[in-house]
């Protein structure tokens, strides 16, 4: 990345390690934080923050709980690590304003997403027999009443594009980015994201999940890297999960 360059003239205070590690802190650290704290609250005011027995998040109210403190968790270490090295979010993609030229990317983006995603499993599935029919569990998937359509949305719709976008097309691929080339950059930031959703099913590894997240990785890097911002790969993030989510909420009513 050229950092002389308008685009990246902002202070990039780390560099791959960093990245790679706090990257990792901050995907499981959250995920950990937000279980103790519903594990607190539950037993100080003896409700039960939709937590089963063993305490971890089930139902609806649960998962929503769970997504919204880990999510928040995140960001705010990710402010205080930036604000340690003397940098901000400005560095991770946000030192401009939405330009029209990221309209663009974003059709153009999700297009390839989907055309390189419906490919990609055209070609794995017979090749390794893996079963890529399985069903991701998010824990939304009963949708019933107002407020749970709209706890759902916040948790798989608004959330994620903004705080993974920050997290891995801003804060991990920008530091990979500083020492490494865009295709390796792409390749292990493609490769981080994709790896925590592989786990993201009780049947064991959800590869149909490791490889949908993987290529629209891929196109979220390049779109971060031609665009200098992550404007595009947020708003490609979110037409993805938008269109997931319909089909989602289409199948609870």
């Amino acid at each position: 990345m050229d950092d002389s360059s308008p685009e990246h003239a902002v202070r990039v205070g780390w560099g791959p390690t960093s990245a790679i590690f706090l990257t990792f802190f901050l995907y499981f650290g959250a995920q950990f934080f937000a279980g103790v704290v519903l594990a607190i609250l539950s037993a100080v005011t003896s409700l039960s923050f939709g937590l089963s027995d063993e305490g971890s998040p089930v139902g609806i109210a649960g998962q929503f709980y769970f997504v919204v403190i880990s999510d928040a968790a995140m960001l705010l270490a990710l402010w205080l690590f930036l604000r340690s090295r003397r940098s901000g979010f400005r560095s991770l993609g946000l030192a401009r304003r939405p330009a029209i030229r990221d309209a663009g990317y974003v059709l153009a983006g999700y297009a390839v997403y989907f055309g390189l995603l419906v490919a990609a499993l055209a070609i794995l599935g017979p090749l390794t027999g893996i079963n890529l029919e399985q069903q991701q569990e998010l824990g939304f998937n009963n949708l019933f009443s107002g407020p749970e359509i709209v706890m759902g949305f916040i948790a798989l719709v608004a959330l994620p594009p903004i705080i993974e976008e920050l997290v891995f097309r801003g804060f991990l691929f920008t530091g990979l980015r500083k020492r490494l080339t865009f295709i390796w950059a792409t390749l292990i930031t493609s490769f981080l994201f994709a790896s925590p959703h592989l786990l993201a099913s009780s049947e064991g590894l959800l590869w149909v999940a490791g490889v949908d997240t993987f290529v629209l990785s891929l196109v979220l890097c390049y779109a971060r890297e031609k665009t200098g911002a992550l404007w595009a790969p947020i708003a490609i993030h979110a037409i993805k999960n938008a269109i997931a989510f319909s089909i989602l909420l289409s199948g609870a009513v």
